[in-house]
């Protein structure tokens, strides 16, 4: 087995090799053979291990849920159980994503909800071995498959649960009233900002119901597609293409531009999308604040569950830094009007 991540994290614990055994076993059998199980490296939230086996022949990606709960969002207790209903949605619309074989909560066989996967043999969009002309072409094939997501839709913005329901408001403006309001309580419960900016970052969303009620329709958002959850592979003429969307546990219904936290008017990924996105002031407020969301949500995150203090420290710095564009792009239009 490989060394395990160097972190403090409370919620990243490895487990023996015993216990991946057993789970092996009880999945495709008693005769399962387990040739070789390795840590895999990278992940905080989830502890993730790569095994393979001979009867059946495979390999197989195991993700175990962190394994403490105190400090998580109340979306983030949720999120592997999800995961499935998810991947059975995008694979109905033809966007490859993970195959899971087994997701298990019971706490049968170890403590913790674990999701087993099916390994895909690729490369992760931030590869080096990318040429840029190649990583311009998948970016537009991204484009594509991300437009395709945000036409899923419901009548409901919030988290879809692991049921086919959605836990959240026939509104946008009420889904991010609770989401910041939550985050602001997390982030006051451990003196991660001062009470003046929490309350200037929750006064953004409740004072402005109008600018965000203008979303009408719940679209579903992968909420966390940035490079490396993009895998790639080479078809038989070795020509690069997409092979799978993966962790899609952040998944929500949304106003589809909460996705462009990352992509905000990429020339190949907007191209492949089919429009770029209108930078009047209303839209690109919008746009700021979800950014803001973000960057508010991660550093407690950063502060509290990953113990991470370099990343911290760029992260509040966003935070406070998309705080005052907002302020800036509010104010403008404000004037306009």
């Amino acid at each position: 087995m490989s060394n395990a991540n160097n972190n403090i994290s409370s919620l990243y614990a490895p487990i023996t090799d015993e216990a991946i055994i057993a789970i092996a076993k009880d999945t495709f059998g008693s005769d399962c053979c387990v040739q070789h199980i390795s840590l895999l490296k990278g992940g905080l939230f989830n502890t993730t291990y790569f095994f393979e086996t001979e009867a059946p022949v495979g390999k197989w990606v195991l993700r175990l849920a962190p394994q403490d709960l105190e400090h998580l969002y109340s979306f983030e207790k949720q999120m592997m159980a999800v995961e499935p209903y998810i991947y059975n949605l995008l694979q109905a619309e033809n966007i490859p994503s993970s195959h899971v074989i087994r997701y298990d909560d019971s706490g049968r066989l170890i403590a913790r909800p674990y999701l087993l996967i099916e390994f895909i043999d690729s490369i992760q969009l931030n590869d080096p071995s990318i040429t840029p002309e190649e990583y311009t072409r998948l970016k537009e094939e991204l484009g594509r498959y991300t437009r395709q997501i945000h036409g899923i839709t419901s009548d409901r913005f919030g988290w879809p649960q692991r049921d086919g329901t959605v836990r959240g408001y026939t509104s946008w403006s009420r889904m991010l009233m609770e989401l910041s309001a939550e985050v602001a309580e997390r982030c006051r419960a451990y003196q991660v900002f001062e009470e003046k900016v929490l309350n200037e970052f929750t006064s953004i969303f409740s004072a402005n119901c109008e600018l965000f009620d203008e979303i009408k329709v719940p679209s579903l958002v992968h909420n966390d597609l940035w490079d490396p959850n993009v895998l790639v592979r080479r078809d038989e003429d070795g020509e690069l293409h997409i092979a799978a969307l993966i962790d899609a546990d952040r998944a929500v219904y949304a106003d589809r531009e909460y996705e462009f936290i990352l992509y905000e008017n990429h020339a190949s990924f907007m191209k492949g999308y089919g429009y770029e996105l209108s930078m009047d002031l209303r839209p690109r407020a919008r746009r700021t604040a979800y950014q803001m969301m973000l960057s508010f949500l991660c550093t407690f995150v950063y502060e509290v569950q990953l113990v991470l203090p370099e990343s911290v420290v760029w992260c509040k710095q966003d935070a406070l830094h998309q705080l005052k564009a907002f302020q800036e792009i509010w104010s403008e239009a404000a004037m306009e009007e």
